[in-house]
């Protein structure tokens, strides 16, 4: 076990050691502000304060993690680097140069985010305004990366500590923004379409929508046969995140009383694990959160325990706030929606810290890392190319035993888009090699 000293044990510092050594490290620790108990101790120790410490291992402490306001921070690193970016610098000599455990807590409890007003035009903290993106180490799990070199470094140290190797994991998650493409939608959605079909002379979506009005299984967009057998095949978790709110501008599933929807849902849930997908306008409105999952569990008969924000529109503490008071205990929304890679600088799962009533939550975050709207819409690559780009993020997830979560829509699985099919078979047979 190692000893850690610090002078004072904080909520935060409390946090930020768990985070690092039992998540990610996976061994055992105690924390101490005890200094007899800590120059007493034979066995591998360090310390993490203010002072100029004697101990063998020795790290500067900045004072983010002792403070309990969120303040006008920003740390900044060296722009050219080896392996990761140093933030919060070292004033004196000590084991690592940097703080780490500071680097770590600001990134995870998303810090910045709570400071950038700068904001897209759907109220999205952007990738761009990021630290990741601006230092260039957005496609890699950086804190992974800084946290397994200060692991190396405490071995060689102490050769008797052990790190206990964690098992990579990869979750396929499918949004169903849009059920259906013409099935199910009411009488009067479907009429306006037709009507606008037939005077923009789109006669092919004519003899569909009338198709899928007849049978649901015509419709396009009902793809879920397909989605549920390529994961059967490749034995990969499945697992879907439904978008049950009233219909609105950006919110377009089929009434949530229609019983042709309340019928795929409760066929998908048999085998798979539903979440909720609150809708665009919950984001203003977050008593719709607790309405929506309410629905969803009355459709399928189950607790809805996990969410993932349509749009990618989390609203900082608030949103999160609000998934605890409803019984969301995982969620899945941290990805930027124009880049890849890693918002939250790791790829394992870790607890929410709520950095305004500074505490940590029950809340455990889940990094999503690649979602096919991204790398087509946003980058516009070519199956091919996001194929490539992706490999590379998940050979180092499989590197530090993380998990690895793909988001795709089951609108991306019609006929026409053939190569992202092809790219999402060969992603998951990949994750299994």
């Amino acid at each position: 076990m190692i000893l850690i000293y610090t002078h004072s044990i904080t909520s935060r510092v409390t946090y930020t050691m768990d985070l690092v050594f039992g998540t990610v490290l996976n061994t055992a620790y105690k924390l101490t502000d005890d200094k007899k108990e800590f120059e007493e101790y034979t066995l591998p120790k360090l310390a993490y304060t203010t002072e100029l410490n004697k101990s063998r291992i020795f790290i500067l402490s900045n004072s983010l993690l002792f403070e309990t306001v969120v303040n006008s921070t920003i740390p900044v690193a060296e722009k050219e680097f080896l392996g990761f970016p140093k933030f919060f610098k070292s004033t004196q000599k000590d084991f690592l140069g940097y703080d780490i455990f500071a680097m770590v807590f600001y990134f995870v409890s998303r810090y910045e985010e709570y400071l950038n007003s700068e904001k897209d035009t759907h109220h999205r903290f952007q990738a761009e305004s990021s630290l990741a993106f601006k230092y260039n180490c957005l496609h890699i799990p950086f804190l992974n990366h800084a946290i397994q070199d200060f692991a190396d470094r405490l071995n060689r140290e102490f050769p008797i500590i052990i790190f206990n190797k964690r098992s990579f994991n990869f979750l396929s998650t499918i949004d169903i923004d849009n059920a259906f493409a013409y099935a199910n939608k009411g009488f009067k959605r479907n009429v306006g379409g037709l009507a606008k079909d037939l005077l923009s002379l789109k006669f092919r979506q004519v003899s569909s929508r009338l198709s899928s009005n007849l049978n649901d299984e015509n419709d396009p967009y009902n793809t879920f046969e397909q989605i549920n057998r390529l994961s059967e095949d490749t034995q990969t978790a499945l697992q879907y995140f439904v978008l049950i709110g009233d219909y609105a501008a950006y919110d377009k599933n089929p009434h949530y009383q229609n019983e042709g929807f309340r019928k795929l849902l409760k066929v998908l849930s048999v085998k798979h694990t539903m979440g909720l997908h609150p809708s665009y306008v919950s984001y203003n409105n977050l008593e719709q959160i607790g309405i929506e999952k309410k629905r969803l569990e009355d459709i399928i008969g189950k607790k809805v325990t996990s969410a993932r924000c349509h749009f990618l529109r989390v609203n900082l503490p608030e949103t999160y706030r609000e998934f605890i008071k409803q019984g969301i205990t995982d969620d899945y929304t941290m990805i930027f929606a124009s880049q890849s890679g890693y918002r939250t600088g790791l790829c394992v799962p870790y607890k929410w810290f709520d950095l305004q009533k500074n505490e940590t939550t029950n809340l455990t975050i889940h990094t999503s890392i690649i979602m096919e709207g991204t790398l087509r819409d946003y980058n516009k690559l070519s199956a091919e190319n996001a194929k490539h780009s992706t490999l590379y993020l998940l050979q180092d997830v499989k590197n530090f035993g993380g998990e690895f979560i793909s988001i795709f829509h089951n609108d991306s699985f019609v006929p026409e888009k053939i190569d992202w099919i092809k790219f999402y078979k060969e992603l998951l047979q990949t994750s299994k090699i």
